[in-house]
C-alpha cells in the first residue's frame, strides 16, 4: 500500500498473516521526523478453508488488502512507523455490520460500524511503539466476530531502526509476527452464529498465522543471532507458547517494555494479549531445528490422528561454515503393532551417508534409543530405520532424530501415539431427552466416554437401537473434545423413533479411542408411548351450584375429580375445559391427590373459582377432563356436567289447617314449591327472623312441584292473629323469599239452643234461643254460627249476628 505526500512518499509493509515469511526482512524505518500520513485498506470478507486432518471446508472470516475472499482467518500484519497519522479504510464485504478496534493506540470503541456493503475510515496516531492485536469491535450482536477470523496485528516501529522499542536491550537482527487464534466448526458454520452461545465455545483447531501443523511454516534464524517473536493472542483461549532448546527472555507485554525483562522456557498469555520475546539460538549446536508450540500440548487437529495445532519451529543456520551444514530429515515417523518406523534423508539437505537414527519418548532429554537401519546398515543418503517400542498406557510424543556423516545432527520428526491400550473406552451417564416419547420429536442421546484405564484417548463413538451391530457401523455420535474423558451426543430423527413399535427399547452406545479400539457398550431405556391416558370416575362438586356453594369451608371453588391412568410412559398431566375443550396445554391445571402426576395410575383434582361458576348461565355445562402421558401423549376427553342454577325456588298455596283453630291444639301448615333443583330446606317459622336456616324445618315430599308440610303444636299458643312465615333453599344454594300466612288460635266453645236461660255471667231476660254450656272467659270471637245450631233468628244477649252464617259472640 502506497501514498505521497509533498515531501514524502512512503510504503507501509503488510506481512499476510496467514502465511509465515520464509526470511525475514530487518525493515529501515523512518524517524519521527519524517512521519507522514498512512492510508490502509482492509477488506472484511468470508471464505473457507480444509484444515488437516480433514475434508469438510470450514467457514472462516479475515482481512485482506484486495477485496479477495480470505484464505485463512484474520489479517495482515499491518506495519507502520511511531508518529505516523495512520488512517485505515474498513470495507465491509460481509452480511453483518462490523466495526474495528485498534488496541494500545487510543482510539474510541465503535459501537456502530459499517453496514454490509459500506465502508468506515479510523485515524489514529502511532503513538506508542510495540506489538498490538486489531480485531472486530463490539458492534451489539458481533461478539462471534472475532472467533470467525476478523483479527490481526499492528507493528509500530520505534524511531530507532533494529528496535523493537526505544531502548537498545530490545535490538534484533530477525524479528517474525506469531498471531496464535483458534477455530470452533460449530460457531463457523452456523446459520445462527449471532445467537451462538460462546459459553459452548470448543475449538477443534489451534493455529499459527491461520495455518495448523503440518501446514505451518518454519521460521528461519541464525546461530547466536537476536530473534525478535512478537506473540499476538487473537483467540478466546490462554496460551503458554514453549520453544524447545532455547529459551525466550520477555522484554515486553501489550506494547509496555519491562524495566525487568524476564526468561521462560513458556510465557502463559491470555485472549487480547501480546507478548515480545527475544531469542538467541546457541552457536554451540548450529543447523538445528527448534519446535515452537503451545505448552499445553493440545497439539491435534479435531480428531485426526497425528500431530497438528499450534506448532511450527524455529529453523537454526550455523555460521561461517561450508560443505554439507544441514542434518538429515526425520519423515513418516509411525507406531504399529509395537514398531517404529522412521524414514531418515540427507538426499535433500547436503547428499552426507546417514550414520544413525536416534529415538526418544516424551522427552529429549538424554541420549535416547538408537534405531536400526532396515538394509545392510547405514550406507547410503536416505535409510528406513525401525525400533522395537512397548509404551505405558497413555498418550506419548515419540520424536526421531538422525545423523550424517558430516556430524550434522538433523530435523526432529515426531508422532503423536497411545501405547498399552486394547480395550477401548469406558462409556457412562446415558442420557436421553426426553427418555419416554411418542415419536414427535427427536431424541437427544448423550454420554461420557473415558479411557483412562486404557490411557488413550477418545476420538468416535456410535449408537445403535435394540441390538449392537458391527463396530463402527452404528449412527455415529459427536466427540466433544479429543482428550482422554469426552463428552460424546448425537440425536435418534423423530422418524425413526416414530418407526419404533411401543414399549421399551434399548439405546445401546459405545466409544473408540485413538488405536482403534472400540470399547464395551452401555444401555439406556428408551420408551415409546404412542397412546395417551384414559380418564374415568369424573364427578363435579357441589352441583348444582348458583356460584356460592364451596367444595369446603377452605376452598371457595368447585371441585372436579378424576381417576387418570396410563400404563405406558405414566401420568403426567392433566387439564379441566368449561363447555368446550380448547388447545392441549391451555385448560385448568389438575394437581394429584398424592401430590405429583407421575405414575402409571393417578387420581387428580383441578378446582373452579366460585367467580368462574357464578358467571355461567344458567343451565347444564360440560366439564372436560383429559390427560398427558410422559411421552407428550394428550390422551381422549371424558366429560361429566356441572349444572348452574340461580333461579330462587317459587312458593304457592300456602295454608294452615285448621285456620281458626277453634280449640284444635295443633294444625298442618303446607306450602308447594316449584324449582328445577332439588330442595334441601324448606322452613318456617313466627315472630322474629331467626336467619335463614335457622326456622323449624318442613318434611318435602314429591319430585318437583314439591310439597312440604309441618305439624305445628299451638295448644300453648295464646288465642289471637298470628303469622306464620315459610322460605324454601334449593340444592343450587338459592333461597326463596319468604311467603306468610295468618293464624286465627280459638280456644274451644260449645253451643246449645235450651230455652230462657242466660249463660253464666251474662246479664238481661232470657230470650227464646239462650246459650249455655260454653267454656272459656273474657273472650270475643266470630264463629260459624250454623255449626253450633244458633237458630238464624236468635238474640240472646251477648251474641250479636253478623248474617244468616257467622255471629259475634262477646261476653266476660
Amino acid at each position: 500500500m502506497t501514498r505521497a505526500t509533498s515531501s514524502l512518499r512512503k510504503t507501509v509493509a503488510l506481512v499476510v498473516a496467514g502465511a509465515l515469511a520464509t526470511s525475514i526482512a530487518v525493515l529501515t524505518t523512518a524517524t519521527g521526523a519524517t512521519a507522514a500520513p498512512v492510508a490502509v485498506d482492509l477488506y472484511a470478507g468470508s471464505g473457507t478453508v480444509t484444515f488437516p486432518g480433514s475434508t469438510t471446508p470450514v467457514t472462516v472470516w479475515g482481512y485482506t488488502t484486495t477485496g479477495a475472499a480470505p484464505t485463512a482467518p484474520g489479517g495482515p500484519t499491518i506495519t507502520v512507523d511511531q508518529g505516523d497519522v495512520v488512517t485505515i479504510t474498513l470495507h465491509n464485504a460481509l452480511p453483518a455490520a462490523t466495526s474495528l478496534l485498534i488496541q494500545g493506540q487510543g482510539t474510541a470503541p465503535d459501537r456502530t460500524g459499517a453496514a454490509a456493503a459500506s465502508t468506515k475510515a479510523y485515524t489514529f496516531t502511532a503513538s506508542r511503539p510495540g506489538t498490538y492485536l486489531y480485531e472486530a469491535g463490539l458492534v451489539p450482536g458481533a461478539q462471534y466476530q472475532v472467533a470467525m477470523g476478523l483479527y490481526g496485528a499492528l507493528v509500530v516501529r520505534p524511531t530507532t531502526a533494529g528496535q523493537a522499542y526505544d531502548d537498545a536491550a530490545t535490538a534484533f537482527d530477525q524479528e517474525q509476527v506469531l498471531v496464535l487464534s483458534e477455530v470452533d466448526p460449530a460457531l463457523n458454520n452456523s446459520a445462527a452464529r449471532a445467537t451462538y452461545d460462546l459459553r459452548k465455545y470448543s475449538p477443534r483447531y489451534f493455529l499459527v498465522n491461520g495455518k495448523a501443523y503440518p501446514d505451518t511454516t518454519s521460521i528461519p534464524t541464525t546461530a547466536g543471532g537476536k530473534l525478535l517473536l512478537r506473540y499476538v493472542n487473537a483467540g478466546l483461549q490462554y496460551h503458554s507458547m514453549e520453544l524447545q532448546g532455547a529459551y525466550q527472555t520477555v522484554i515486553a507485554l501489550d506494547g509496555s517494555p519491562l524495566d525487568l525483562p524476564r526468561r521462560y522456557a513458556a510465557d502463559t498469555f491470555g485472549p487480547g494479549q501480546t507478548t515480545d520475546v527475544l531469542v538467541t539460538p546457541s552457536t554451540a549446536a548450529p543447523d538445528r531445528r527448534l519446535v515452537l508450540h503451545d505448552g499445553s500440548m493440545l497439539l491435534h487437529n479435531s480428531n485426526a490422528a497425528g500431530l497438528g495445532g499450534m506448532l511450527t519451529f524455529v529453523d537454526v543456520a550455523g555460521t561461517g561454515t561450508t560443505g554439507d551444514t544441514a542434518g538429515p530429515v526425520a519423515s513418516s515417523v509411525a507406531l504399529a503393532d509395537g514398531t517404529l518406523t522412521a524414514t531418515i534423508s540427507d538426499a535433500s539437505t547436503g547428499g552426507s551417508t546417514v550414520t544413525g537414527a536416534t529415538a526418544w519418548v516424551d522427552s529429549l532429554v538424554g541420549a535416547g534409543t538408537p534405531m536400526t537401519a532396515g538394509d545392510a546398515g547405514f550406507d547410503s543418503a536416505t535409510e528406513a530405520v525401525t525400533l522395537d517400542l512397548t509404551l505405558a498406557p497413555g498418550r506419548h510424543v515419540v520424536y526421531v532424530r538422525g545423523a550424517d556423516s558430516a556430524t550434522n545432527a538433523g530435523v526432529l520428526g515426531s508422532v503423536l501415539v497411545d501405547g498399552g491400550d486394547t480395550t477401548g473406552p469406558t462409556t457412562t451417564g446415558i442420557s436421553l431427552a426426553p427418555s419416554a416419547t411418542n415419536g414427535s420429536v427427536a431424541v437427544t442421546v448423550s454420554a461420557t466416554a473415558d479411557d483412562t484405564a486404557a490411557g488413550g484417548h477418545v476420538v468416535a463413538a456410535e449408537m445403535f437401537v435394540d441390538t449392537s451391530g458391527t463396530d463402527g457401523a452404528g449412527t455415529p455420535l459427536a466427540v466433544g473434545s479429543d482428550a482422554t474423558i469426552s463428552a460424546v451426543s448425537g440425536a435418534l430423527p423423530a422418524a425413526t423413533v416414530a418407526a419404533l413399535t411401543e414399549g421399551t427399547h434399548s439405546v445401546l452406545v459405545h466409544a473408540q479411542d485413538t488405536t482403534g479400539a472400540w470399547g464395551p457398550v452401555a444401555t439406556a431405556d428408551l420408551v415409546v408411548d404412542k397412546t395417551g391416558p384414559s380418564v374415568s370416575g369424573s364427578s363435579v362438586s357441589p352441583t348444582p351450584n348458583n356460584g356460592t356453594l364451596s367444595y369446603s369451608s377452605g376452598t371457595p371453588s368447585v371441585r372436579v375429580s378424576s381417576s387418570l391412568a396410563d400404563a405406558g410412559s405414566g401420568v403426567v398431566a392433566a387439564e379441566v375445559f368449561l363447555d368446550t375443550a380448547g388447545a392441549n396445554g391451555t385448560g385448568i391445571a389438575m394437581a394429584a391427590v398424592d401430590g405429583t402426576l407421575s405414575s402409571a395410575s393417578e387420581a387428580a383434582y383441578a378446582d373452579i373459582p366460585l367467580a368462574t361458576v357464578a358467571a355461567l348461565s344458567n343451565g347444564s355445562h360440560n366439564v372436560v377432563v383429559h390427560a398427558r402421558d410422559a411421552a407428550g401423549t394428550w390422551g381422549p376427553a371424558s366429560t361429566t356436567t356441572l349444572v348452574v342454577d340461580k333461579v330462587k325456588p317459587v312458593l304457592s298455596a300456602l295454608g294452615a289447617t285448621p285456620n281458626p283453630t277453634a280449640g284444635a291444639g295443633t294444625v298442618t301448615l303446607s306450602v308447594t314449591v316449584t324449582d328445577t333443583s332439588p330442595l334441601t330446606r324448606v322452613e318456617w317459622y313466627r315472630g322474629a327472623d331467626p336467619g335463614a336456616g335457622n326456622a323449624t324445618a318442613m318434611t318435602v315430599a314429591g319430585a318437583g312441584p314439591f310439597t312440604a308440610t309441618a305439624t305445628i303444636d299451638t295448644s300453648t299458643w295464646p288465642e289471637g292473629t298470628t303469622a306464620l312465615v315459610v322460605r324454601a333453599r334449593d340444592a343450587a344454594g338459592n333461597w326463596s323469599p319468604t311467603s306468610s300466612t295468618n293464624l286465627v288460635v280459638t280456644a274451644p266453645v260449645t253451643f246449645s239452643t235450651v230455652g230462657n236461660t242466660n249463660p253464666p255471667g251474662v246479664a238481661g231476660t232470657a230470650d227464646d234461643a239462650d246459650l249455655y254450656g260454653w267454656s272459656g272467659s273474657a273472650f270475643s270471637r266470630t264463629f260459624d254460627a250454623s255449626t253450633h245450631a244458633v237458630p238464624a233468628t236468635a238474640n240472646v244477649d251477648g251474641l250479636e249476628r253478623v248474617d244468616e252464617t257467622h255471629a259475634y259472640l262477646s261476653f266476660t
